[in-house]
């Protein structure tokens, strides 16, 4: 079984039209590249980072410390996902904003160490 055709059934499409199995596949293939752009937007901040550790501390401004950010973006996303979906959607790049933003930082808090000796050395 080819990809689009079991990408199609994942969807619930049982059907055998070749137009719609083209269709799935162009869908298939989008959020690939989709996602693959989106990997290397965040690899490139992250390198970003990996080279400039005050960077970091931009980043997590006004915050003290690394963990204090990633608790005020998780007390972010849980208000916008609190709201009613109307008002959800008027948030909607803050909440994307916020969860790239709390990638970077948990990157940085695993990596920091390392980062920082290597500048040092």
């Amino acid at each position: 079984m080819n990809a689009s055709k079991a990408f199609a059934e994942q969807c619930g499409y049982a059907g055998h039209s070749p137009a719609m199995l083209a269709a799935f596949e162009t869908i298939r293939r989008s959020g690939i590249e989709e996602a693959r752009a989106a990997h290397f937007a965040r690899k490139k901040l992250t390198d970003q980072i990996s080279r400039d550790p005050a960077l970091c501390q931009v980043m997590i401004h006004p915050a003290e410390t690394v963990d204090e950010a990633l608790e005020d973006i998780k007390a972010l996303i849980l208000r916008i996902r609190a709201m009613p979906t109307w008002r959800r959607h008027n948030h909607a790049q803050a909440l994307r904003k916020a969860k790239a933003m709390r990638l970077h930082l948990r990157f940085f808090r695993r990596f920091a160490d390392r980062i920082l000796a290597r500048q040092a050395a």
